[in-house]
């Protein structure tokens, strides 16, 4: 989706005419708007000039305040339909260089018709794909943050959960696992008032509930499958904008640390747990994480979103 199309949509959504928008957006961040004029607006929705990433994210915010919704006027509601307007290229930019996190097997062959992604519950492997999880959750994470494989296995069967998987021909290639918390639960989770460890079925939030978001694991075997995990990720939150409230991660791993910040989470607070150890939380609004220079190079810019 380009940014023009998402433009357009959303001021005739609000019922503004291209003045009244200029006036509005002035009035809400002159520093990103000052000297905006409704013959400028015109050229971004015809996709004749094309704003700054960071004029785009204040035309986020600014919707973002005008429908209460982190992003609103989307042509798609359902996961695959969003998930065809995010761009595989942007993602590369959201998840960097991480090594252990994500591996370098070798992707050029790979067709992307040959993966698959769905949710662990669906598999026939469930005890081998969580095992598998285990080592490692175990190896990026410090004991203040682990949680048995029994727990991992009731959490996946839980249906607000988003526990998925990505397999090629067959074979486990990436996982990524959120939890979807109450409120009150996962502030106390940010503030190191409850481990992960002592979550019970009762914390969870159903969908008819506002929740919040806990990113529990991640791994893939390369750069290609942690695009379309995090493209199926990305779908989930704005498919469910409506009832997400916050999004955050307990971790002292610095590998997590350059992915969460780069989805624009900011650190909330950090425990030492033990001499040499400090965990740290990071968290964020869903409306904060769609209205980022990351989130905008995925969605709306204009770009060659075919994939190899």
């Amino acid at each position: 989706m380009y940014f023009s199309d998402y433009l357009k949509s959303c001021r005739e959504h609000v019922n503004l005419t291209q003045d009244e928008l200029v006036s509005e957006l002035y009035n809400q961040d002159i520093e990103h708007f000052e000297g905006l004029d409704a013959n400028t607006i015109s050229k971004w929705e015809r996709a004749i000039t094309h704003p700054k990433a960071s004029k785009k994210v204040a035309v986020i915010k600014f919707f973002q305040t005008r429908t209460g919704l982190p992003l609103p006027c989307l042509p798609q509601t359902n996961v695959k339909g969003i998930e065809s307007l995010i761009c595989q290229s942007g993602v590369k930019n959201l998840t960097g260089n991480s090594k252990e996190l994500i591996l370098a097997f070798p992707s050029e062959s790979m067709d992307i018709e040959d993966f698959k992604v769905f949710p662990v519950r669906d598999s026939e492997r469930i005890d081998t794909i969580l095992s598998l999880n285990m080592d490692v959750h175990k190896s990026t994470n410090l004991d203040y943050t682990q949680v048995s494989q029994e727990q991992f296995k009731a959490w996946s069967l839980h249906p607000s959960n988003f526990f998925m998987l990505c397999e090629y021909k067959d074979s486990l290639a990436g996982l990524f696992f959120t939890l979807r918390l109450k409120p009150e639960v996962f502030e106390k989770l940010m503030h190191f008032k409850m481990k992960i460890s002592e979550i019970s079925p009762d914390d969870f939030a159903s969908f008819d509930e506002i929740g919040s978001n806990y990113l529990l694991s991640f791994y893939a075997l390369n750069q290609k499958i942690a695009s379309l995990l995090f493209i199926r990720y990305y779908a989930h939150l704005i498919a469910n904008q409506t009832n997400i409230d916050q999004v955050g991660v307990l971790s002292s791993h610095s590998e997590v640390a350059k992915i969460v910040q780069n989805m624009n989470l900011k650190e909330l607070e950090q425990s030492k747990i033990q001499e040499g150890e400090t965990i740290h939380a990071y968290q964020a609004s869903l409306a904060n994480i769609l209205a980022s220079e990351a989130f905008v190079n995925m969605i709306l810019t204009k770009q060659n979103c075919l994939e190899s």
